[in-house]
């Protein structure tokens, strides 16, 4: 007895030490990283005269912002935050111009048209605007038609691939029934089509009538843009692009056809406009002044969800998350009105409803400015604005309710598992994933999404002062650019996030304000239950664990092990 005790006393040390090197180590390494991120903060050089500033469109410029309890270097700078900066620096003395450096670019179409703006004003100031980058698509081709100059590498192994549009949706509907799975979809709309594809083996008339309009507005859009910035015949363009001249290409061809400025590698471009000191927008300070006077900008990005996971995940939407920083804005007596960026595909109906009727409680105006997406309960919650601001590329709508429910029925059998089931009451099984989907129980949850349906058309009537009538039009889960949404009264204006605060600060009659992001403080134990790649969830370093082991310890002769007191 005393030799098993003595063992399980001795690899408990052991493992007790390795935890202990482990939780050392992580500690060790969040504070090395406190202590850089203090030194470069207190030894960040002045901006010199005849700077430039460089903005890699492949860095992640979100729509979003958190602060985990271990953040020690400053906030991340928001696409927002990307835009001020430029703004600011159209009057910075030491500031002669911007590089963007287009290769890898990350910014969406909605983005590009608002950055396209702030870039066209702070060329007014008489500063240069210069586009790099070896490889072209359609979108990092448009942001470099709003530079004063763009340049590309003159070397045939850079890439051109400017083109009209494609979508492909893959349908998994006869692989599915091959392995044993059918899906059920039930849906509110006939242009509801989420879904579709693991219920068809083909595209639906609905689905390809919305999506070629759509694209195809928006690729007129991109055209016209072009045509305006680079000062060109809309026939001429038109045709190379859809006749395939620009695809397959390299920058040469670009030139000869004057839709790029010049060729020159990166160095040597430099050393001809005399550019030698260069600063990272990211590492750009800017001096704003505190007004009293405020507009809060409120992000809500991602998906939406009515319950919240465990750990880190700033790219979802929660009803918890979106009212406790609505609720930050709405106490601070200094902020006037907020706007709402919204960037979702929707998600929950519940969770959508849940936020919506928190907006519609706030006393203070509440703008919306859409970026890349406001659809579903994107739009849901979006409704509940005091004003819809979107781009003219956004996607506005998709009013309609769908239920998605697989049945592994056929798949079990194939494996040689056989389920039993015990059950009591009519519906029971209703939302089984191995008992028959009858027509019965299609009924029954198409009821169900059908009164959600009327509230979503109630909610957008009552909001946007469309008539029923006329609303099923342009419901029935269609999906529209922003600029079709302005004809259909489903957005006020055509605008990006700029121009939402400058129309809110004027209905405000607001002279003297500043802007503040409100950032979403995670909590200590979501940092420690975050999900890691490819180990799952970290739950062994959770407060409640460290707690519970700490208990342990004080039961044996390693209770004074310096581990376990750092923490309690």
């Amino acid at each position: 007895m005393f030799i098993l005790k003595f063992i399980y006393r001795f690899f408990k040390f052991i493992f007790l030490e390795i935890c202990s090197f482990f939780i050392k180590f992580i500690l060790a390494i969040f504070l090395l990283g406190f202590i850089v991120a203090i030194f470069l903060k207190n030894n960040s050089k002045d901006i010199e005269k005849g700077s430039y500033l460089t903005i890699k469109l492949s860095n992640e410029y979100k729509e979003n912002l958190s602060i985990t309890p271990l953040d020690f270097k400053e906030l991340p700078t928001t696409f927002y935050g990307l835009l001020r900066k430029i703004e600011y620096s159209k009057n910075d003395s030491n500031i002669d111009g911007i590089i963007l450096l287009t290769d890898n670019n990350k910014l969406n179409r909605a983005q590009i048209a608002e950055l396209g703006e702030v870039l066209k004003d702070f060329k007014k100031s008489n500063k240069k605007v210069y586009s790099y980058g070896a490889n072209l698509d359609n979108n990092s081709f448009l942001i470099s038609t709003y530079a004063t100059e763009s340049i590309m590498p003159p070397s045939a192994s850079t890439t051109v691939n400017i083109t009209g549009y494609n979508a492909t949706m893959p349908y998994y509907k006869n692989i599915a029934e091959k392995v044993g799975v059918n899906f059920n979809v039930i849906h509110v709309g006939d242009y509801k089509t989420y879904g579709e594809n693991f219920t068809h083996d083909h595209m639906t008339p609905q689905l390809k009538e919305d999506l070629d309009r759509v694209l195809n507005g928006s690729y007129n859009i991109f055209v016209q843009r072009v045509v305006k910035n680079l000062n060109m015949n809309l026939d001429t363009i038109n045709s190379k692009i859809l006749n395939g001249d620009l695809m397959g290409e390299s920058s040469k061809s670009l030139k000869n056809d004057k839709l790029i400025s010049n060729l020159s590698f990166y160095e040597n471009f430099k050393k001809k406009k005399k550019i030698e000191k260069i600063v990272e927008i990211e590492d750009y300070e800017i001096k704003t002044k505190n007004y009293d006077n405020k507009i809060a900008i409120v992000y809500a990005d991602g998906e939406i969800n009515y319950n919240e996971e465990n750990g880190i995940d700033s790219s979802k939407i929660y009803p918890e998350k979106m009212i406790t920083l609505l609720k930050r804005a709405e106490e601070d007596k200094n902020v006037k009105g907020i706007v709402l960026r919204v960037n979702s595909p929707g998600g929950s109906a519940l969770a959508s409803d849940i936020i919506y009727n928190y907006i519609k409680e706030i006393k203070k105006p509440v703008y919306i400015s859409v970026g890349n997406m406001a659809a579903s309960g994107g739009y849901y919650i979006s409704s509940a604005g005091k004003k819809i601001f979107a781009n003219k590329e956004s996607i506005v709508g998709s009013i309609g309710v769908v239920s998605l429910i697989p049945n592994f029925e056929k798949l079990s059998e194939k494996v040689g598992i056989n389920f039993e089931e015990v059950s009591k009451g009519k519906y029971s099984d209703l939302y089984s994933l191995i008992a028959p989907m009858t027509e019965e129980k299609k009924e029954k949850i198409y009821n169900e999404n059908l009164n959600v349906y009327k509230e979503f058309l109630n909610v957008v009537s009552t909001n946007r002062k469309i008539p029923l009538n006329e609303l099923e039009t342009i419901a029935q889960g269609k999906i529209w650019l922003g600029t079709e949404g302005v004809n259909n009264h489903l957005v006020d204006n055509i605008g990006g996030i700029n121009d939402t605060i400058d129309a809110l600060a004027k209905d405000l009659k607001l002279e003297k304000y500043c802007v503040v992001e409100v950032a979403y403080k995670e909590k200590m134990d979501d940092f420690f239950n975050a999900k890691i790649p490819f180990l799952g969830k970290a739950s062994f370093f959770s407060l409640e664990n460290l707690k519970n082991m700490n208990k342990e310890i004080k039961n044996n002769d390693l209770f004074y092990k310096p581990l376990m007191l750092f923490f309690f």
